[in-house]
């Protein structure tokens, strides 16, 4: 059963409780407790883990947000000899996401049968979400972060996994993990930019060495021109699921896909904001970064100066630009 159904059950079944805690046990293969409860009056939501207190550390600091936060308690029931940890939900804005991280934490304690791996697990877990919070948005994606990640998808899908090893693949999109280019391959370095305006189009390049082949070799840049429109073309939510169906009988790379569209901040919750606009390819072109090409590098820049944000015009790209078969020779030259 979800998480999410257990809480709808206890608070069902609370309306005649006044105050304390409504619990329900799950996992019951794990040698230690979990439990999801609420806490009435306030029908608050919480996670709890009853161990055993020898695998407590008093002194522990126990990541923390804007949405939750970790306290160690005891209850009644546990005695001397048993601790129990709460997750507790502090701000109802973050409901949906914090039954998601519940469940993410859920799912991965069900392979952890013992309570001192499972406090390590949670703790690890909770450091995970706690990343994601900081990075990105309550509300999900930006309309510009989602038109990048399908863009992305799109070229993993496109040229990517046809021509090299499902997770081999995925590993080399190294974007969501915060390097200098989308994609990196033994012998190059691909970046991905995608526009919706119509004619005299520009990309946008985020600093002085999105273009700087120092040490990567050569660097293609991809210019997808989108079409973007509600209810017509390919979806984010549907990209999302060609590339879950795609790798869906390997478990390594399924895994390694979740975690890199988790990077990104895409998380399933915020599918149904995504799923009213779609895109189209207009137009795609691959363009090869030489040193002619109109770009501004880091050797370019006066002491002192940083952080160079500029555009660049895409019909002044269209010199450099290159077949496919090129690319698909420099990304399939993988050791």
């Amino acid at each position: 059963m979800k998480t999410e159904d257990v809480w709808n059950l206890l608070e069902q079944d609370g309306n005649d409780v006044s105050s304390g805690y409504l619990t329900r046990r799950i996992l019951p293969d794990v040698n230690y407790d979990v439990y999801i409860a609420i806490e009435k009056p306030s029908n608050t939501r919480l996670l709890m883990l009853r161990v055993s207190n020898a695998f407590l550390d008093r002194k522990a600091a126990y990541p923390a947000s804007s949405s939750f936060t970790v306290n160690r308690v005891a209850l009644p029931q546990d005695g001397e000899e048993y601790g129990t940890l709460q997750l507790v939900l502090t701000n109802d804005r973050y409901k949906d996401i914090f039954t998601t991280l519940v469940q993410d934490i859920v799912d991965y304690l069900a392979s952890v049968s013992d309570g001192r791996a499972a406090i390590s697990a949670f703790i690890t877990r909770l450091k995970r979400w706690q990343t994601f919070l900081e990075k990105h948005s309550l509300e999900g994606l930006s309309e510009i972060a989602q038109q990048g990640l399908y863009g992305e998808l799109w070229f993993l899908r496109r040229l990517v996994f046809p021509h090299l090893e499902l997770l081999k693949g995925l590993r080399c999109w190294t974007g969501p993990k915060g390097t200098q280019q989308d994609f990196q391959f033994s012998g190059c370095a691909v970046e991905v930019k995608t526009t919706s305006t119509k004619q005299h189009q520009k990309l946008a390049i985020a600093s002085e060495r999105q273009l700087d082949d120092t040490g990567v070799g050569v660097i293609v840049l991809l210019h997808l021109s989108l079409d973007v429109r509600q209810g017509q073309g390919e979806t984010l939510p549907g990209i999302v699921s060609s590339m879950r169906s795609i790798v869906v009988e390997n478990a390594i790379a399924r895994d390694e896909l979740e975690n890199l569209l988790f990077e990104v901040g895409y998380l399933d919750i915020h599918a149904t904001r995504y799923e009213t606009i779609g895109y189209t390819i207009r137009e795609h072109n691959y363009f090869k970064v030489g040193a002619n090409f109109p770009k501004i590098i880091e050797s370019d820049l006066r002491n002192g100066v940083g952080d160079v944000r500029y555009t660049i015009s895409v019909a002044e790209c269209k010199r450099f630009s290159i077949p496919e078969s090129e690319v698909i020779a420099l990304i399939g030259d993988q050791p």
